[in-house]
């Protein structure tokens, strides 16, 4: 098993799952665009911020000037196929932007901002994917941007407890009368804080986004061949859980990180095959404009 193919299989067990459906050229080409985006993930992630803000411009910096060279003494890889695509160029630096902003005190704000967050680490995401899997049909580009964005929402839920450990508040603060990480954390220990509800309902509505966002991300597998649609529409799926999972458990989000089961994940790939004929189905739609009105300025 290749090197890629190993980080994906450990630190993207969901993304992996699903790519066993695809051929292995391309199971290879989304294991290297996995392993880029988390190397960049890893140095946004650790505790030396200063470090890590320094780095990340430095790899920004490098990107403009398609300085791949410079990049691999560096231990940075950039998939061959994304090197000299400028849709692929824009779309990096549109993720080192989101993850450079992670470096700052991060207190969202409103929607608008935690849905240009979510473009930024994940959107973008989702049309350097389009990419990897040679859809050329620029029509899929913003759909593929809705999942990316639909999964990312889903992470902040899933992560609401450990980003107040680390300080970072992705809910909106208009959501939940700004409170800060600490009182999150608060909120944790004490289960009968009338902030609970404030917190629970933010989580509802959030959930409600990430819906539309879903469902958008899932009208464009029709842009996709059937064996890519099938191996997509199971990757979605299965994180989905991850938010339907949340809503049985009464919007509870202190009780540790919510998975997917092996067995879970079984049970959504075998309910995508039985509902096959669905992605037969789809028709190329027309993309809901109002997904993207935060995104506006920056699309």
């Amino acid at each position: 098993m290749s090197n890629h193919l190993q980080i994906l299989r450990q630190n993207g067990k969901s993304f992996y799952w699903a790519g066993k459906l695809l051929p292995k050229k391309y199971l290879i080409r989304c294991a290297e665009l996995y392993s880029f985006c988390r190397l960049l993930d890893d140095i946004a992630d650790t505790k030396t911020k200063n470090k890590n803000l320094i780095k990340l411009n430095y790899i920004l910096d490098l990107i403009k000037k398609n300085d791949y060279q410079k990049l691999e003494q560096n231990k940075i890889y950039v998939p061959s196929y994304l090197k000299n695509c400028k849709l692929a160029k824009s779309k990096i630096i549109d993720l080192i932007h989101g993850l450079i902003f992670d470096q700052k005190l991060v207190r969202i704000k409103s929607e608008k901002e935690l849905i240009l967050y979510c473009y930024r680490v994940a959107g973008t995401v989702g049309i350097l994917m389009c990419i990897a899997l040679e859809c050329k049909n620029k029509n899929s580009f913003n759909f593929a941007t809705d999942l990316g964005i639909a999964m990312q929402l889903t992470n902040i839920l899933r992560d609401i407890e450990e980003d107040a450990k680390l300080n970072r508040r992705y809910l909106p603060g208009k959501f939940i009368n700004n409170l800060t990480p600490k009182e999150i954390l608060i909120l944790t220990e004490d289960h009968d804080h009338s902030n609970h509800s404030i917190l629970k309902d933010a989580i509802k509505k959030i959930l409600l986004i990430s819906e539309f966002y879903y469902k958008s991300g899932n009208k464009g597998l029709v842009f996709l061949n059937l064996k890519f649609r099938i191996a997509i529409c199971i990757a979605s799926n299965v994180y989905r859980e991850i938010g339907v999972k949340l809503k049985k458990n009464k919007f509870i989000w202190y009780k540790g990180r919510i998975y997917t089961t092996n067995f879970e994940k079984l049970k959504l790939t075998l309910k995508t095959f039985i509902n096959i004929f669905d992605l037969f189905k789809l028709k190329f739609p027309k993309h809901n404009q109002s997904l993207h009105k935060h995104l506006r300025e920056i699309l």
